[in-house]
């Protein structure tokens, strides 16, 4: 396969000339890799390998343990991120959907969640769907938040 980079203006394209090959790139730096807090005083911290994300969440809302961790998992795409936490013993998993924004000099995950709680057998007929919740929260990188 011959691969091109032709330079158009001021960009730069690449072509490859035999379409059924993948085409390997180099991985761009994990940037949501770290510690964040979110405007309720949860963290999360978050490791990448490749676009995996893994970590663990700290809640400061809700009825486990404020010092209590809970893994993570996900996926991270540049500056896009959706990741998500087994609340293993109460009943309940969340899931965030964001993206990283440069917002006055501080980096921070805008995100969108929704978290759903098991409801007994006998009152799913009526209240399934009671069972979810929505919501937004901004992290911030905690280095900002320690300054």
């Amino acid at each position: 396969m011959m691969i091109r980079l032709l330079f158009v203006g001021s960009f730069f394209t690449l072509t490859a000339c035999a379409a059924a090959q993948e085409i390997s790139l180099p991985e761009a730096d994990c940037l949501v890799a770290g510690q964040w807090v979110n405007d309720r005083g949860s963290a999360v911290t978050l490791s990448c390998e490749g676009d995996r994300l893994s970590g663990v969440y700290n809640t400061n809302v809700g009825q486990p343990d404020k010092g209590q961790s809970f893994p993570v998992t996900g996926w991270a795409e540049g500056d896009n991120v959706s990741f998500t936490v087994n609340f293993k013993g109460y009943g309940s998993i969340t899931a965030w959907v964001g993206q990283v924004e440069n917002s006055g000099g501080a980096e921070q995950l805008k995100t969108l969640w929704h978290l759903t709680r098991n409801i007994d057998e006998a009152a799913e007929a009526d209240d399934l769907w009671k069972s979810v919740t929505a919501g937004a929260s901004v992290f911030t990188r905690y280095d900002a938040v320690v300054k």
